[in-house]
């Protein structure tokens, strides 16, 4: 994200209209990276204010205290967000994404919940080996229920391979 809000969140007294209003905005998006770029700046900000800094919102006009600051982030930002700024780590709340395809590659985006499926079952090979399908790549990976680990499905020609379930079979890509 943008240099100058960083810098704004790190010396500046006065949290400008710009910057407030890009940390809401974040809210709308539902991107990993909006959502980190978020946490860092806030992150910044209750650093600060935690040294002693007086910081001032230009929207509001509240000079930032520990309690007001948080008051600020627990209204306006999601309890994911607001567990990263303000819990000790190991008590943050956990948030899960899914991958969503764009134009040249994916993004991750913030999963509406924990259960959202990453892979789709295709076939049991034995036991301990299944066939999946990746669902946002609709890659073919092989997956060992022993272990719980995924390997890209690769064809004896070194390709990754996708299933075509009309045709009912492994594709090379």
């Amino acid at each position: 994200m943008n240099n100058q809000f960083f810098e704004e969140a790190r010396r500046s007294d006065i949290l400008g209209k710009e910057l407030i209003s890009n940390l809401l905005e974040s809210m709308n998006y539902n991107n990993i990276s909006f959502i980190n770029w978020a946490i860092d700046i806030l992150k910044i900000i209750r650093t600060r204010i935690e040294r002693g800094d007086k910081i001032t919102d230009a929207v509001s006009g509240v000079v930032y205290d520990k309690k007001t600051f948080e008051a600020f982030v627990k209204e306006h930002f999601s309890s994911y967000i607001h567990s990263q700024v303000f819990a000790d780590p190991k008590k943050a709340e956990k948030v899960y994404f899914h991958l969503e395809a764009c134009e040249g590659g994916y993004n991750l985006v913030m999963a509406t919940s924990s259960k959202e499926k990453t892979y789709k079952w295709i076939s049991s090979l034995s036991e301990r080996f299944s066939l999946v399908e990746m669902i946002a790549t609709g890659i073919v990976y092989v997956k060992d229920n022993k272990t719980n680990t995924y390997t890209p499905f690769i064809s004896g020609a070194g390709k990754y391979c996708r299933y075509d379930v009309e045709a009912g079979k492994i594709i090379e890509l």
